[in-house]
């Protein structure tokens, strides 16, 4: 058996790897003809008008290229459309992301950017596929960039810089903490992801939770284990209940789909199987879940939401918040969990280590709750002002405790690694053997699954040996694959026992 020490985050595949970067490297670049920029460019001319001044060389972000055009007025707008081969659910991308936007800026003082128009990719006369045309937020640069180590060299992750001034420090948070609190009074009936609705009457559309909830995770699912969309969540969810346990039943599907490194021996592929089994019977019986969303209404969370999404002007003030494509209502009880971006580095990539990334983290969480308290004080002055009751919101459902207090619970009692893992597939199997089994299960000196096999059920115990077997002949026969629905979801219903 491999030592414990290999409990950090998972790999996805090497291969899928390769042959992305390659895909979408020759995507971008047959993008940079000047056809494809007078193209673009007459149409954003259609849809915000104005003298044109310029288009600027295309920007690649983490999921989208965006053209940005100058006006001689000194405006800008831009057509965003999703990189192709690395979003597979690009058109339902598109929609839930303009409506969560707008309905941000209806109901919240957060800036998001104006959008002209929108549409799929036959309403797209450049051929790109779906699009934005949205304005194009002005500013002096993102708040990473201000908060980020100047040390670090360039082609390393991100990392805070520890020598940052608290004063700059505290208030950096204190706007973050301010867009958090606005997102954590957005307030649902159902988990899911919001979708503008054409009315009968054909006059404006509302916007309600009518679209499945598109996680960061589900992409990564379909692109790095060849999963087909057909395994994956289909349609809202009423209980936070049943959506933590389809959320683990997407990590057995990661185990069971992931072809090439998705396992490093015998003694690893029982380890993760293992967990994926526990974690999923702690679903079933209900012990995942915390707070009584029915009573308190789920909170709209943004998995993409961190400084490099946040665009400072001058003075260091926030000007724009962009990226809300992984935006959906969700239990309170993530919402409820400090946010692992203030170290910029998430800490399954910590380089020291996870105790180094708690040590470090917990200094900055200090001084984040302060921030927060201090927007929270803001904020009850302004209910004291309005009349608002702190016990009981209009609709008679019960109010949370004030985020600062919940962020300080999860954090002291550990629940927002159950939250973080149930989240990320590829992180889940360190944080299961360090910390999750044995607070849910007791100790275990080894951290490895030796001592759970009597936890697991008779048929989960009569797979093992079936299910290990197979990885072990995947892993020596290294290819990419692509599965037929039906072939992926034998294999996901196999181990779903």
């Amino acid at each position: 058996m491999t030592p414990k020490s290999r409990y950090v985050e998972t790999d996805r595949d090497d291969l899928v790897w390769e042959r992305l970067d390659k895909t979408t490297e020759e995507w971008c670049a047959s993008l940079g003809s000047r056809d494809v920029y007078r193209a673009v460019g007459d149409f954003i001319l259609q849809h915000k008008k104005g003298q044109p001044e310029m288009m600027h060389l295309a920007m690649k972000g983490g999921y989208n290229i965006a053209f940005r055009m100058a006006y001689k007025d000194g405006s800008s707008a831009v057509l965003r459309v999703p990189i192709k081969g690395l979003v597979p659910f690009p058109e339902e991308k598109i929609r839930y992301e303009v409506a969560t936007m707008r309905y941000i800026s209806t109901h919240t003082t957060i800036p998001v950017p104006h959008i002209y128009h929108h549409g799929s990719a036959a309403e797209n006369p450049t051929g790109l596929g779906p699009f934005i045309i949205m304005d194009y937020i002005d500013h002096r640069q993102n708040m990473s960039r201000e908060l980020l180590d100047p040390t670090r060299p360039h082609d390393e992750r991100p990392m805070l810089d520890p020598g940052i001034a608290e004063d700059k420090l505290m208030y950096l948070y204190s706007q973050m903490a301010s867009i958090l609190l606005q997102l954590d009074s957005l307030k649902f009936s159902k988990i899911g992801s919001l979708m503008e609705i054409p009315s009968v009457e054909g006059n404006e559309s509302t916007t309600s939770i009518a679209g499945r909830p598109l996680t960061a995770n589900m992409v990564d699912l379909v692109v790095h284990t060849s999963a087909p969309p057909s395994i994956l969540p289909s349609s809202t969810y009423d209980s936070t209940h049943d959506w933590l346990s389809s959320m683990a039943d997407m990590h057995t599907a990661q185990l069971a789909l992931q072809h090439n490194d998705a396992v490093e021996d015998e003694g690893d592929a029982r380890d993760k199987y293992v967990a994926r089994q526990l974690f999923r019977n702690l679903a079933c019986e209900r012990r995942l879940s915390g707070q009584d969303d029915l009573k308190t209404g789920f909170r709209l969370f943004s998995e993409d939401f961190r400084p490099a999404n946040v665009l400072l002007g001058e003075n260091l003030q926030v000007v724009g918040v962009i990226d809300w494509e992984f935006a959906y209502a969700a239990p309170s009880q993530f919402s409820s969990d400090a946010p692992w971006w203030l170290l910029l580095r998430e800490p399954e990539n910590w380089p020291d280590g996870f105790r180094s990334w708690m040590e470090i983290y917990e200094r900055r969480l200090k001084t984040f709750l302060r921030a927060m308290e201090s927007e929270e004080r803001k904020l009850a002055a302004t209910d004291l002002v309005n009349g608002v009751s702190n016990l009981s919101l209009a609709d008679g459902t019960k109010r949370l405790a004030p985020l600062s207090q919940r962020m300080r619970e999860s954090w002291e009692n550990k629940s927002w690694m159950l939250n973080y893992a149930a989240r990320k597939s590829w992180a889940f199997d360190w944080f299961w053997w360090k910390y999750l089994d044995q607070k849910y299960y007791g100790p275990n000196d080894d951290e490895d699954h030796q001592i759970r096999l009597d936890l697991l059920t008779e048929p989960q115990m009569n797979l093992m040996d079936r299910f290990v077997a197979r990885k072990m002949r995947e892993s020596e026969d290294q290819k990419v694959v692509k599965f037929c629905d039906e072939e992926a979801a034998s294999l996901v219903k196999e181990v779903l026992i």
